[in-house]
């Protein structure tokens, strides 16, 4: 490892890209150069330290001894260019340039968007990007400056803030809702066709729920994603259950029972921000504004309002 001085931090991230992409290939797309600049990036570093890496294979690209010493090297550098990065951006004052914000589906789609314009006629040097993704970002490295969550963080590096709660309810096409005529009890609902959520602990709750709440239920249509449900019910699928948020916002939509007192699944959305970012004017002003707008939007979030 004689040739260690010789390095820049680059050559650890191509080092670092191509052992968590298992290749060059997909490092290069990572690092968003060509494949043959990403090849040979990593042979100028193996001739540079007169050692090899990476072992290449068939089954992909497997570090050495000297390769892992040398990932090892360098995610600590990584995490202390994070860390640099948060505390020098944590303390910027000023009301310009950019505001990544990371939330589910669910609020990017029924929450925020309502919330946007005031925001900028308020701050019109500020921008925002929304990241509507039901994956957690990891905020220690910057993937996003503030998130919404359905949870409590459990990170210590991470501070919380409950904003709302929110409760469930049961939704249908509105022309489903008249044929259905009145509904007083789940038992009323009978038989019907229902909408399905999958792909997680709460998607696995909800089909079970409805299974041993409603007789006969039909569960048919199903998809990960509550947006793609609300759009299925909306063009007359079936009836679904959404958090009163999606329910009561979505076009063409209407509760059959909301919100649910019989669910048990009533939540909780957190504002996140990494510690180091406390002081960041323009997490501060987002942060100021997103909770004054979900004080104005508690009806709605509990089920008692429908737009």
């Amino acid at each position: 490892m004689q040739g260690l001085p010789k390095l820049s931090w680059e050559d650890y991230r191509y080092i670092l890209a191509i052992s968590r992409a298992d290749g060059a290939t997909k490092a290069a797309e990572m690092l968003n150069v060509n494949v043959s600049t990403a090849f040979r990036r990593l042979e100028k570093i193996e001739r540079a330290l007169e050692t090899l890496l990476f072992d290449r294979s068939r089954r992909g690209y497997l570090p050495t001894e000297a390769g892992r010493e040398f990932i090892r090297s360098a995610e600590i550098m990584e995490q202390a260019a994070f860390a640099a990065d948060r505390i020098v951006t944590g303390h910027d004052q000023r009301l310009t340039g950019e505001i990544r914000v990371t939330a589910t589906e669910a609020l990017a789609t029924c929450f925020l968007p309502r919330h946007i314009k005031s925001f900028q006629d308020e701050h019109p040097d500020l921008t925002i990007n929304i990241v509507s993704q039901n994956r957690v970002l990891n905020l220690a490295e910057r993937e996003a400056d503030i998130a919404l969550r359905p949870s409590r963080p459990k990170d210590e590096t991470l501070i919380g803030r409950k904003i709302a709660t929110f409760n469930w309810g049961i939704y249908a096409h509105s022309d489903l809702v008249d044929a259905l005529g009145t509904v007083q009890s789940l038992n009323d609902l009978q038989g019907q066709h229902f909408i399905i959520w999958v792909g997680s602990t709460l998607a696995e709750k909800s089909a079970e729920w409805l299974e041993q709440s409603i007789p006969d239920v039909k569960l048919g249509c199903r998809s990960s994603s509550l947006i793609t449900n609300a759009l299925l019910a909306s063009n007359t699928v079936g009836l679904v259950l959404l958090p009163c948020l999606v329910g009561n916002s979505w076009p063409g939509l209407k509760p059959v029972i909301a919100p649910l007192d019989d669910f048990g699944a009533a939540g909780e959305i957190w504002l996140v921000i990494h510690e180091d970012m406390r002081q960041n004017a323009r997490v501060r002003a987002f942060i100021n504004h997103i909770v004054a707008a979900a004080q104005k939007e508690v009806a709605l979030f509990e089920g008692k309002i429908v737009l």
